[in-house]
């Protein structure tokens, strides 16, 4: 019993202990081959221990009680810091700042160096610029792939010597690594190219290290109907994968492969593509191939992503002015035949008007008119009746004329000559 209790005892003490020490946690982050300075309370009763961020087991002491005990580690005793210089990569972990004076109050700093100072993004396929300081003398170019930038990560694999004063580069680089003194050359970077190129001098210090980033092409086509697309893959065809990406159902649809075109062909492509050394042709463009043509190389990396846009068909100006030409002819056509027409029912009108008129005036004065009419009529009657009867007396009347006498109508009678009456 008296041995548990002890240990229930230790285990309690422990745990006050524990919660009376107050631990201040700051992060920070540092770019490779810059001094960190951390503070100091009291120089006499300071201690730092260091635990690295790859084995914190192996802990060390930086500073005790005024000593210094890692060479890389100076106590500037004026502002009461202790400066870490030049920090790389193996100098990731965390600072524990103790005093003695102040159990309870204990500082954590956890560091973390970025992989790179220097930090260039380029596009895949172009050219990747190291700039040399010819002050360096005989140098030596490392390289660790990150596979991203700002690469906060140390890696087991030893870095890949690309290049030295004595050895030619390596046979993926031979091509494509050219040097000098002020500058180092990259051509045609791809995905895998991608990480941190250190700068090594002749004593094996570390002089500059920088980050390359590769990043995809994105370019934007605005082609008129029936053109013809051209996508630059910027490598041989045999080495990339092409995607296509319509804008009407946004799924993808593997079109080239390895330099071969995939069967069966998407449809609405088939018999228009067509892929010669490093350039994609889609030939005679519409409307509906409006979408994305995306080129990856074998790994997955993106190379280019091209968005197609195709303007709506469009007459030739030729037949263009033609039709605008008869438009015109129509037009004035339809005009001079609407003319007409308004002419016609004007006419049409000005007839109905008068014809209305007409009888309206006619109904006013219709009995007016048959008055007249019959006392004319009445007149001409009394008028022949007159005469008829003066014609009458007239025949019934004997009438001497030139030895004619008329006794009768239709009858004539010769008078007797002197002759006759001298008897």
């Amino acid at each position: 019993m008296s041995i548990f209790g002890v240990a229930v005892v230790s285990t309690l003490l422990c745990s006050v202990w524990s919660s009376t020490i107050k631990a201040k946690d700051e992060h920070r982050t540092a770019f490779f081959g810059e001094d960190i300075h951390i503070p100091v309370p009291a120089l006499d009763t300071t201690e730092v221990m260091f635990k690295p961020r790859v084995e914190p087991m192996s802990e060390r002491v930086l500073l005790r009680n005024r000593d210094h005990l890692n060479p890389r580690a100076k106590l500037n005793t004026h502002i009461s810091q202790l400066i870490l210089e030049d920090v790389g990569e193996d100098d990731e972990g965390t600072y524990v700042v103790k005093n003695s004076l102040a159990p309870a109050d204990v500082r954590r700093i956890i560091l973390i160096v970025r992989d790179c100072a220097l930090e260039t993004v380029v596009k895949y396929g172009d050219t990747y610029h190291i700039p040399i300081d010819p002050l360096i003398g005989p140098y030596t170019l490392e390289f660790r792939y990150g596979g991203q930038t700002n690469v906060n990560q140390t890696t087991d694999a030893p870095p890949v010597l690309l290049f030295n004063r004595t050895a030619f580069p390596m046979e993926a680089y031979e091509n494509r690594l050219t040097v000098n003194e002020k500058r180092v050359n990259l051509h045609l970077v791809t995905g895998a190219d991608e990480g941190s190129y250190t700068i090594v001098d002749s004593d094996g210090k570390v002089k500059m290290r920088t980050c390359l980033n590769v990043k995809d092409h994105q370019i934007f086509e605005h082609l008129s109907y029936g053109g013809t697309l051209k996508v630059k893959l910027h490598v041989d065809h045999t080495k990339v994968k092409m995607v296509y990406i319509p804008d009407t159902d946004h799924k993808e649809r593997l079109i080239l492969d390895q330099g071969e075109l995939v069967l069966p062909l998407d449809p609405a492509l088939e018999g228009r593509v067509s892929v010669e050394g490093s350039l994609f042709f889609l030939k005679k463009v519409k409307v509906s191939d409006m979408g994305v043509f995306r080129v990856m190389d074998f790994s997955g990396f993106r190379i280019a992503d091209v968005y197609l846009h195709v303007e709506p068909y469009k007459l030739p100006q030729f037949y263009v002015a033609i039709i605008s030409l008869l438009s015109l002819l129509a037009f004035l056509l339809l005009v001079c035949l609407l003319s007409c027409l308004i002419r016609v029912h004007r006419r049409a009108e000005r007839e109905r008007k008068i014809t209305l008129i007409a009888q309206q005036a006619g109904k006013g004065d219709g009995d007016a008119f048959r008055q007249v009419v019959t006392d004319a009529y009445t007149r001409f009657a009394e008028d022949s009746t007159m005469q008829s009867t003066w014609e009458n007396n007239t025949e019934s009347t004997e009438v001497e004329i030139k030895g004619l006498e008329v006794s009768k109508p239709g009858q004539y009678q010769a008078f007797p000559s002197d002759k006759n009456v001298l008897r």
